[in-house]
């Protein structure tokens, strides 16, 4: 997989640091490791890096995997500015009621985003 994954135990929230090489097969792969994590640590946020990406996928496996996003946790997204793959999958998952949010910005914008997120 394409990304690191660390845990800050502190402010309760996963960090995924995807790199540029990441696809979606490394979304998935990553989807895989936080609901493992989330049921070991109970923690169910997860900051998400995705600017260094330079590739996703095709739409309709992003729209797949937007509508996948698991419910019943908190994800807030840092993404590059014109990014509509990234853009897409947050529209996505915001139509299924998930709890997602795209940054563009601070990185610590995102993380007051998230952690003011139910745990």
């Amino acid at each position: 997989m394409h990304a690191s994954i660390t845990v800050d135990e502190q402010r309760r929230f996963l960090r995924f640091q995807f790199d540029q090489r990441a696809t979606l097969f490394d979304w998935k792969e990553a989807q895989a490791a936080f609901l493992r994590l989330a049921e070991e640590t109970g923690i169910h946020r997860a900051l998400v890096d995705i600017r260094d990406q330079t590739a996703a996928g095709p739409p309709l496996d992003l729209f797949e995997f937007g509508h996948n996003i698991p419910s019943q946790a908190a994800f807030a997204v840092l993404s590059s500015p014109h990014r509509g793959d990234h853009e897409f999958v947050e529209t996505v998952a915001l139509n299924r009621g998930k709890n997602v949010r795209l940054f563009l910005g601070s990185e610590k914008e995102a993380i007051e985003w998230l952690i003011a997120q139910a745990p």
